[in-house]
């Protein structure tokens, strides 16, 4: 994997909460910043997929009332029932 060094500023009490939990991971800073931003990143991502999930099912339901909206006034119309005399038979 290539790398790319990053020169990135933080609050002072923000560097020593990440030097204590690299020392009680034992990990080096590095990773533990790139552990939280990789994370952070895929929750992200995890929450699009999940916002978009919810907007297609959103209009799927949609559809779904509409279409059955019309089959029910479909089905309230009346229904002629239209009987075919049979012929006799011939003997």
């Amino acid at each position: 994997m290539t790398v790319a060094k990053l020169g990135i500023s933080f609050p002072e009490k923000l560097v020593e909460e990440i030097d204590r939990l690299s020392k009680g991971l034992k990990k080096s800073r590095s990773e533990v910043v790139r552990d939280a931003i990789t994370k952070m990143i895929n929750d992200y991502k995890r929450q699009e997929a999940i916002e978009k999930a919810e907007k297609i099912y959103k209009e799927i339901a949609e559809d779904d009332k509409r279409l059955s909206e019309d089959f029910l006034s479909i089905c309230a119309e009346p229904v002629y029932i239209y009987k075919v005399k049979k012929k006799a038979k011939k003997r």
